[in-house]
């Protein structure tokens, strides 16, 4: 996640609707081989899961309202 997602993130993190999921951050630099596992090629990349199932993948993505369809795909 970028210095401008965090905050978005944050906020949807605390909306009782999401209540339930699972927040895992991994650091772009330090975490190759789960980049190399996920697919991840650039920062800023949130992938929402349901159980083992990719639902959602946004790269880069800034705006409140597309970050909450991602959050909302996990439900």
């Amino acid at each position: 996640m970028c210095r401008q997602q965090q905050p978005i993130v944050d906020r949807l993190s605390n909306d009782p609707r999401f209540a339930n999921v699972v927040r895992f951050i991994i650091d772009f630099d330090s975490g190759k081989e789960y980049r190399r596992q996920l697919n991840v090629a650039q920062q800023g990349t949130l992938i929402a899961f349901k159980g083992k199932a990719e639902r959602a993948r946004s790269v880069g993505q800034t705006d409140p309202e597309a970050l909450r369809k991602v959050f909302e795909a996990t439900l």
